[in-house]
């Protein structure tokens, strides 16, 4: 799939962000607008989400085969991947396969484990068939202002924060309608892989892993103590690094410490 992406900065290294769940490369423009001054950075709009094209097929493997052929299609040999959330599992699974097309890997609050209805993390789930559910139930079309469309997911989402996030992905057609730019449908089709996608994959022997560090936020459910098992089986000798009065959108609520973290490990 021919994913939409921009581009930022002339370095000579390459830095490719890749977003999360309900996101889109205009989500990380300030965290490129930082790291451009040393790197080439591309930002991606992931399948079903963006200006990328839509599919019914949501999978890891389908994501990080896109990623495979973008950074083809680019000449981009090797690159630093950095990936949030659903974001940090695509550049996981695109490791796994192609982890010498890798320079460094920054993995933001997400670890390579199911966060399935089965597993400890059923509220992770439940929150996010909750969003699907709700974006799904209204019909951009039949509103004529944005403001109308807020006060209706307020009765769901009374977070001021998570409404202005989800409602980015409110977009007007050229024909002056309101649409969703995700495709919900294929979210909700694939939910549970999407919550999962490492339960029935084994670490690759005989292959050298890159430098990896996982940034987990300190009040974010994502990442437990006890997940650095899953994460070292995967990636041997990862860091993770931990970023005070942080939830899970890392890079926007402490947005200068996880700049700085960053940085010290491209520079290290």
């Amino acid at each position: 799939m021919e994913l939409f992406y921009r581009e930022k900065g002339k370095g000579k290294k390459t830095i490719i962000i890749v977003h999360g769940l309900y996101g889109a490369s205009d989500n990380w423009l300030s965290v490129a607008g930082e790291l451009e001054k040393d790197f080439h950075v591309i930002l991606i709009d992931q399948r079903n989400h963006g200006k990328s094209p839509h599919s019914q097929e949501h999978t890891y493997q389908a994501m990080a085969e896109d990623l495979h052929e973008l950074m083809k299609k680019l000449k981009i040999d090797k690159a630093t991947l950095m990936g949030h959330s659903m974001g940090g599992k695509t550049v996981m699974r695109f490791c796994l396969d192609y982890p010498e097309m890798i320079e460094k890997m920054i993995v933001v609050d997400i670890a390579p484990k199911s966060y399935g209805s089965f597993s400890n993390y059923a509220e992770v789930t439940a929150d996010h068939g909750k969003i699907i559910e709700a974006l799904s139930s209204v019909d951009p079309t039949q509103y004529e202002n944005r403001q109308d469309i807020d006060k209706l997911l307020k009765e769901t989402f009374p977070q001021k924060r998570l409404r202005g996030f989800l409602m980015k992905n409110l977009k007007r057609t050229k024909d002056g309608h309101y649409e969703w730019q995700l495709n919900l449908k294929a979210l909700k089709d694939n939910l549970q892989d999407v919550m999962d996608g490492f339960s029935d994959l084994t670490p690759p022997s005989g292959k050298k892993m890159p430098e990896t560090i996982f940034i987990r936020g300190e009040k974010s459910p994502y990442i437990h103590e006890d997940d650095s098992l899953s994460i070292n089986k995967f990636f041997p000798g990862s860091q993770i690094v931990n970023i005070p009065g942080a939830g899970h959108w890392v890079h926007a609520e402490q947005h200068d410490l996880f700049l700085k973290t960053v940085k010290y490990f491209l520079e290290s």
